[in-house]
Order: C-alpha cells, then structure tokens, then sequence
C-alpha cells in the first residue's frame, strides 16, 4: 500500500469526534483514492459512533476494489472490535 493516504486518528472516536474523522474520510474516498491507513496509535477510546464509521469507510472502499488498514490499535480498542465482531470485518496490521 505504498500509494496509500494515512489519517492519524486522535485520543478518542466518540460522538464528538466520529463526524469529524468521517467527514475526513469521505473526502479522501470522494476524491479516489482506494487506499487507506489509519493509524490509531493515539486512540484509547472507540465509541458505536466510530465503529459505524470505520463500517462505513470500509463498505466504500470495498466497492472500488481498495483496502484500509488500521494499524497500531491498542489492546482496550482491540477489545472493543473483537466484542462486536468487527474484527472479522476490517483489516488490521503492526506495520
């Protein structure tokens, strides 16, 4: 994914935030682009709010044959994929 446009994501994804990482991301997709990284480093909080995004995100980019990566999860946002099960439907690297 060496073409791929990175967005840091910040502390939280919450009702605040989500519309705002949304509205980024919908930007980035409308213009074309197909591949993604997300770098959640800074992220220890994932609301339902954020999981519809990143659903949302991934639908899109699926549909124009691209990838999103989110990387660098923490292990408390980890959980909150792995106990809603979207961890089998979004992609997830280190690296």
């Amino acid at each position: 994914m060496d073409d791929a446009v990175t967005i840091v994501t910040g502390k939280k994804i919450d009702a605040v935030n989500a519309p705002l990482l949304e509205k980024q991301l919908n930007a980035i997709l409308d213009e074309g682009e197909i591949s993604l990284i997300i770098d959640m480093k800074d992220t220890t909080y994932i609301s339902s709010m954020g999981l519809r995004v990143f659903l949302a995100a991934q639908k899109k980019i699926r549909v124009k044959n691209g990838n999103m990566v989110l990387m660098h999860v923490m292990p408390q946002v980890m959980e909150v994929f792995d106990v809603t099960g979207f961890s089998g439907l979004l992609t997830f690297g280190d690296d």
